[in-house]
């Protein structure tokens, strides 16, 4: 392989790994408290993520999806729920967040 091309292709893996550890301060979002509970059940295509603010005050909350989108942001005021539906292949649930 000639210089330049290894040369590219170190640049290229450098920059790239740069970006990766640049975009890591989503890892440090704050897991949504206990008072916010979670219900994760598997479907033949997915999984569904039933949300319910038991907190005394309004929480913002998104689900966090390894593989695929997260769900957006939602808004609970005291004592209401989400159901986020997540259809396919890859994705699976991680964990609760706020946002």
């Amino acid at each position: 392989m000639p210089r330049r091309a290894v040369q590219a292709a170190l640049t290229a893996a450098v920059v790239g790994g740069t970006m990766i550890a640049m975009a890591s301060p989503a890892a440090a979002a704050t897991l949504a408290p206990s008072c916010v509970s979670r219900m994760v059940t598997e479907t033949t295509d997915g999984f569904d993520v039933l949300l319910w603010n038991k907190c005394s005050g309004t929480q913002s909350v998104k689900v966090d999806v390894s593989l695929a989108s997260d769900s957006p942001c939602y808004v609970m005021s005291k004592g209401t729920s989400k159901l986020f539906v997540y259809h396919g292949i890859l994705g699976t649930y991680t964990r609760t967040l706020t946002c």
